[in-house]
């Protein structure tokens, strides 16, 4: 376990290891997480149970911090859809960050948490026409996404008496090596305007008066390890600003070459840190701008997965265990593709333990075949959290999964009606829930029923009629 809480620089990069910085293992074989066993919060709080380590997120905002110390004028954006709550709204004006939203309701939440609005920025390839109000009346810069939604932009800001500050996203045309669903940067993509696109959209710009570009802003996708394609669309977006110059008279005040960099889900991935990451994209800016005698703009990058996903792991109860002649075995776990559906998504890959035993580990010399997954309870046989464990876990075991702190909370649902799962955030030796437990209640509140449902039915009765 020891090559599981190394720390490889001077400036922790969290994005770069498998556990919280926080981990360390107990006398007693335990995980513990800011000092607390993780055995002993399953028993309180329940399973599943997702837990959050503070200090793993500032550690993470910090390494982005300090990489982009030599370009004064920075900000780090939290990507608000890979983990939105009150409670992180508030963290994220803790430290300091900025944050991107994609929805109205990451926008109320973050409204309603107090987050300044001149550090908010709404995304998105399809905002609804209260999306872009809201926006409007509480001062959010707002990203625009293509040609029509501009024009409806500017209708809506004329329409409220507002002048809407915007960034264009541009599509850059860079693919990094990651799956194809969550790549954003292609020529092809849904989302932005491709370059060539661009002066059509300055043109259209410039015949609506309610509107002002102050930047623009690129995104590649999610999980790249390498930092070759993001200095690629550095110096894409260095030409574009040096054309909105010549052709237009336009200066980009704001650059924002988006987030997307990698986290270690397995001890395999080796992502770029998040320190080296902003630490190159500042200095290829730096180069890139100069080069071309374009004044430096403020430099916006969009962390996510990196800021939330190593400070989070989930733990799950061992239930059912199934063997097979081949020496294969089935244990079930009291959740699955509701609290994490990546796995069956996009066949995300993951590492598990066994928190109150650590140490466990199956011995691969007995049966190099033979193979332990860890099932979800929920009825598809999709519902694998880890194809092959490597762990000898039994019935009544704490089973933890690592690096789940980002997209299992927003994209879990109730498959099954089944209630998500509690989150707790731990700092300096203490727990507090943040999300609470749904119960049964929770499952039914929404639900109604049309009135002649109620009434008595006369449908005959069967085997008559």
């Amino acid at each position: 376990m020891s090559n599981l809480l190394s720390m490889t620089t001077s400036v922790i990069s969290p994005n770069t290891r498998l556990m919280p910085i926080t981990a360390e293992i107990s006398k007693d074989n335990h995980l513990l997480i800011g000092g607390l066993d993780t055995v002993e919060l399953a028993a309180r709080y329940g399973t599943p149970l997702w837990i959050m380590d503070y200090a793993t997120m500032e550690a993470a905002a910090d390494a982005c911090r300090r990489g982009l110390e030599s370009y004064k004028n920075s900000q780090v954006l939290y990507a608000g859809k890979a983990f939105s709550c009150t409670a992180m709204c508030h963290i994220v004006n803790r430290l300091g960050l900025g944050l991107d939203v994609v929805s109205e309701g990451e926008l109320y939440t973050a409204l309603r948490s107090g987050l300044p609005h001149d550090k908010i920025y709404l995304h998105g390839n399809n905002k609804t026409d209260n999306e872009l109000k809201m926006a409007l009346q509480s001062g959010i810069k707002i990203v625009v996404d293509s040609l029509s939604e501009l024009t409806r932009l500017g209708h809506l800001a004329g329409t409220l008496g507002r002048k809407a500050e915007i960034l264009m996203r541009v599509v850059p045309g860079v693919e990094p090596n990651t799956h194809h669903y969550i790549k954003t940067g292609q020529a092809d993509s849904k989302f932005g305007v491709t370059l060539d696109h661009v002066d059509q959209f300055v043109s259209l710009l410039k015949s609506i008066d309610t509107v002002k570009l102050i930047g623009i802003h690129a995104h590649i996708g999610s999980q790249a390890h390498d930092v070759e394609p993001y200095l690629e669309i550095v110096d894409i977006l260095a030409d574009v600003c040096l054309d909105l110059k010549e052709k237009h008279g336009l200066i980009v005040e704001q650059l924002d070459v988006g987030g997307g960099v990698g986290i270690a889900y397995t001890e395999a991935d080796k992502p770029l840190s998040l320190y080296e990451w902003t630490q190159a994209i500042a200095a290829e800016v730096e180069k890139c701008f100069k080069d071309r005698s374009l004044a430096l703009p403020q430099l916006l990058v969009e962390p996510g997965r990196s800021i939330v996903g190593p400070a989070g792991v989930t733990l799950y109860r061992a239930g059912h265990v199934k063997d097979f002649a081949n020496g294969n075995r089935y244990v079930a776990l009291d959740g699955g593709m509701a609290d994490n559906p990546r796995p069956a998504t996009y066949n995300a890959i993951y590492t598990a333990r066994i928190a109150n035993r650590m140490d466990a580990r199956l011995d691969c010399s007995r049966s190099r075949s033979a193979k332990t997954a860890l099932v979800g309870r929920y009825c598809e046989s999709g519902d694998i959290i880890v194809r092959d464990a490597g762990i000898p876990a039994e019935t009544g075991d704490t089973i933890v999964v690592f690096g789940t702190g980002a997209y299992n909370y927003s994209m879990a649902s109730n498959y099954n009606r089944t209630a998500r799962p509690a989150c707790i955030l731990i700092k300096d030796g203490t727990a507090e829930v943040i999300l609470e437990r749904e119960t049964n209640e929770d499952l039914i509140r929404q639900d109604r029923v049309p009135s002649w449902l109620l009434e008595p039915s006369s449908a005959p009765a069967a085997g008559k009629g």
